[in-house]
């Protein structure tokens, strides 16, 4: 039976309907795979975001930590003011501290003396430099036991602890430009410095086998000879268990740099002196000022009236 020219028609509008239908099909599918496998990445993207933050999150938690179980001169404390007083600006929650000395388990902080709105303007005040300027740090130096300093950071007060590497922190230095002109003329012979210098050498050079014993006797000399860093630096080593632990003779070496105008000396003598009962503050300062030591210079926040004596 042959067929009619409008069945054969219908016929082949029947063949290409379903050729389009397929070729539409096969668009279809890879136009609904593509917008799939965008929607994945995206949302691949989102996840490693967030894990890459709590990561960073958790890294720097442990890195505070660390930090706060062995402080280091030049740390920075970032503070969250709103946990230790009510009263606090809506644009003036967040600052920095900045470690300034370490005298035995006292850890000696100075504050910033601007205040952030929130914690990414702290990040970026570092970033400009703004650590660098002479006046950023308060004047007035708190003192904080480590348990205290703990203390702080679990109540939130203390949300994170960065240590910068030789003296940068995000990009920027932390501390102010030094004047590279050295006060001490090299070429005076000054008894004792060779020897302090010698001590702190050796001091970090942990692969001799008895550099403790070297650096202490080294820093010995030193002060034995009156050179004021050295006396500091032996009474510090008086105050760490690595060396031979005696306050008392750690008030005494400070106290000879101190009769000396060394600033570390008489700061540092008044933290240790708090730690010894019989020490009594107020005879120290009497015998700085008959020594002619103007304490006003050094900036010591004290006064000599006896209601100042430490029971």
């Amino acid at each position: 039976m042959e067929l009619s020219p409008k069945a054969s028609v219908s016929s082949g509008d029947v063949s290409q309907h379903k050729k389009a239908a397929k070729k539409f099909s096969i668009r279809s599918v890879f136009s609904v795979n593509a917008s799939d496998v965008f929607k994945l990445i995206v949302a691949l993207f989102i996840l490693y975001f967030i894990v890459s933050k709590v990561n960073k999150s958790d890294i720097e938690q442990i890195e505070t930590q660390n930090y706060l179980s062995q402080p280091s001169l030049n740390d920075i404390y970032f503070l969250d003011i709103k946990e230790l007083t009510n009263n606090v600006r809506p644009k003036e929650r967040y600052r920095v501290a900045k470690v300034v000395d370490i005298t035995g388990h006292i850890i000696t902080l100075r504050y910033g003396n601007l205040l952030y709105p929130n914690k990414q303007s702290v990040i970026d005040g570092i970033r400009y430099g703004q650590l660098r300027y002479h006046e950023y740090l308060e004047p007035k130096r708190y003192d904080f036991s480590l348990k205290s300093l703990h203390g702080l950071y679990e109540k939130g007060a203390i949300y994170k602890v960065k240590r910068p590497v030789h003296d940068v922190l995000y990009g920027n230095n932390v501390s102010p430009d030094k004047n590279e002109i050295d006060k001490e003329n090299p070429q005076i012979f000054i008894p004792g410095k060779r020897e302090f210098i010698e001590a702190n050498a050796v001091a970090k050079s942990k692969h001799i086998e008895d550099y403790i014993e070297q650096s202490f006797a080294l820093w010995q000399q030193s002060a034995q000879l009156g050179y004021a860093k050295g006396q500091v630096a032996l009474a510090q080593a008086y105050l760490s268990s690595e060396y031979t632990k005696d306050l008392n003779l750690a008030l005494y070496w400070f106290k000879q740099a101190a009769l000396q105008s060394n600033k570390a000396g008489i700061l540092k003598y008044e933290i240790v002196c708090k730690q010894v009962a019989q020490c009594n503050i107020v005879d120290f300062f009497q015998q700085l000022q008959s020594a002619g030591v103007n304490i006003k210079v050094r900036e010591v926040d004290f006064s000599l009236s006896k209601s100042s004596a430490i029971d």
